[in-house]
């Protein structure tokens, strides 16, 4: 039986309720009612309307699976997301394992550029590596016919192949389970690893029965997250998958609407992608459910460190051998070729300049790409970590039935591809009461809906080391609640509010999925630019533009660690 006591809410949430001001609870619902559940609803009822041809219910997917290529490209999209984990998941556990738990070599420098690779983007990386290995002049196949002496006109590698495009994808999908796997093997005590030896167990044997399962929920979430972009994956397909037979998802979203102009089959394959990963995102949510995963013990907790012996500088190696696929060869491939007047077999005996970078400028979309790219993405995630903020703190300090259903249709884009996204915006703001399309507007919202659960995350995360008596104390003093979120709250929160933000930018600045769907001249952003530079074979000038897209990104990424690393003021 209950006490009285028990059934009283805690008083600080007593003071939560009187003091929240009743504008912020309604402009959260608004704002994620109008702009999250509506377009997504719209979407979905969209494709259960019969078009103007008739056809009655569900038509739109009869006519988009009327055809044999829809069916091939949820077949594609699949396999492309299925062998991706199968590379990626596995691949990331073994870095993050290498840089936080082991005794390699140059473990602990090299720790953070893995997640350093999410500062090229795929549009950036499938150009790069088609510079590489395009049959007949790819730097590497000219270096490779050299140094082997083979008398052949292509080869011996070709961008334009199914292996190519996995393997891009699966560095794509790596940093995403990196990262949070990284987090988790650092908090894993090393005395669960040595009680599993004392009880007989081999080192490989306690990996598998303790630490991994452990693990779990990091694995997962960077999992879901990574198949989530690999089943949205348009850049690299879209640019290496002419000669391979392969289509995928967003690739026939896109087909439908710019080339063939049939919203109907593209809506149907889109709320097809959206309930896929809905669904997995589900499976996880229930997975996780199932056990407690507990790896940080009391005071007297260590990181674990395993011994490789001969193993640490092979340990090393692979980390490099990484890198220097997903990152430094397509950017080297891209600066020589950006030092050029034209593309050739001639390559490597062209004078080298910075002609390139001085002919940007005849390309009037190049810098008006890079000041849209820039303003967009910095005003969408100032409002998507407003937003995310508000829906967290309600989440959190006002934990009741409303709340966790705002916070949960605020979640809803985590599990939705960013081209479904993108066309949500357009079947719900072309025309009608909201008439947005051809603004800037809806590109600051279609993008801040896409990273609004990052947002939310971080600041959620936040939220959950804070005690809430340090809000308590400011109020019971007689500060205001806005006085006590300005001079309590968000110093305390800087720094996931900081990562958040330079994170959501660099996602948002190299976007090209919501952005080639909801784009006009006047709103072009600088992945657009980059794709028609790349499309009218402007090569040299493409490379130029997408080195100066990706240093914007690393800036961003560097002050966001030197943010991350600097030290706290003296107080």
């Amino acid at each position: 039986m209950k006490t009285r006591a028990a059934e009283q809410p805690p008083r600080y949430a007593q003071v939560l309720r009187l003091r929240w001001p009743g504008w912020a609870g309604l402009l959260a619902w608004s704002l994620v009612l109008l702009f999250v559940a509506w377009p997504l609803l719209q979407l979905v009822l969209q494709t259960m309307t019969p078009t103007n041809a008739g056809g009655g219910f569900l038509q739109s997917y009869r006519e988009a699976f009327s055809q044999p290529v829809a069916l091939s490209a949820v077949w594609g999209t699949l396999w492309l997301t299925a062998l991706s984990l199968l590379l990626g998941v596995p691949l990331a556990v073994l870095l993050a394992w290498i840089t936080s738990s082991t005794d390699a070599p140059l473990a602990r420098p090299l720790a953070i550029l893995p997640t350093l690779t999410l500062a090229l983007s795929p549009l950036v990386g499938a150009i790069g590596w088609l510079v590489m290995t395009a049959p007949r002049v790819g730097s590497l196949n000219l270096m490779l016919r050299s140094l082997f002496g083979l008398n052949v006109e292509t080869g011996p590698l070709n961008a334009y192949s199914l292996p190519m495009i996995v393997m891009l994808t699966t560095f794509y999908v790596v940093p995403y389970v990196y990262g949070p796997t990284y987090a988790a093997f650092r908090q894993v005590d090393a005395s669960l690893n040595e009680a599993a030896r004392a009880c007989g167990a081999s080192e490989t044997g306690a990996a598998w029965t303790i630490i991994l399962p452990l693990l779990r929920p990091a694995i997962l979430a960077g999992a879901l997250i990574g198949g989530v972009m690999a089943a949205a994956m348009f850049a690299i397909p879209l640019i290496l998958s002419g000669n391979t037979g392969l289509h995928v998802i967003p690739t026939e979203i896109y087909h439908y609407l710019n080339q063939e102009g049939r919203p109907a089959p593209a809506m149907a394959l889109a709320s097809l992608l959206s309930a896929a990963t809905i669904v997995a995102m589900v499976a996880y949510l229930r997975l996780l459910a199932r056990g407690r995963f507990v790896t940080v013990s009391g005071k007297g907790s260590r990181p674990m460190r395993v011994r490789l012996g001969v193993w640490r500088w092979p340990a090393t190696l692979v980390l490099l051998l990484f890198l220097l696929l997903a990152m430094v060869l397509p950017l080297l491939s891209l600066l020589h070729l950006s030092l050029v007047d034209f593309w050739s077999r001639e390559v490597f005996s062209l004078p080298l300049s910075f002609q390139q970078y001085r002919r940007m400028a005849e390309f009037p979309q190049a810098l008006e790409g890079l000041r849209n790219s820039g303003w967009l993405s910095a005003v969408a995630a100032t409002l998507a970590l407003a937003l995310g903020a508000l829906l967290s703190y309600r989440r959190a300090r006002m934990d009741n039935r409303a709340n966790r259903v705002l916070a949960f249709v605020g979640s809803l884009p985590l599990g939705i591809p960013s081209i479904v996204i993108g066309l949500a915006f357009l079947v719900s703001f072309t025309g009608g009461w909201l008439p947005l399309y051809g603004t800037a507007l809806i590109m600051i919202l279609a993008y801040a809906v896409h990273v609004l659960p990052i947002g939310m995350r971080n600041c959620e995360a936040g939220l959950m080391q804070m005690s809430p008596e340090l809000e308590e104390a400011g109020l019971v003093c007689g500060d205001s609640r806005r006085g006590v979120i300005i001079r309590i709250v968000a110093p305390l929160l800087r720094r996931p509010l900081v990562t958040a933000w330079g994170l959501i930018f660099i996602i948002l600045f190299r976007d090209i999925s919501i952005s080639i769907l909801l784009y006009t001249p006047a709103t072009i952003p600088s992945s657009v630019a980059l794709l028609a530079m790349f499309d009218q074979g402007s090569m040299p000038t493409a490379a130029a533009y997408a080195n100066l897209v990706t240093l914007i990104s690393a800036v961003v990424v560097a002050l966001i660690l030197l943010a991350n690393t600097s030290e706290e003021p003296a107080r």
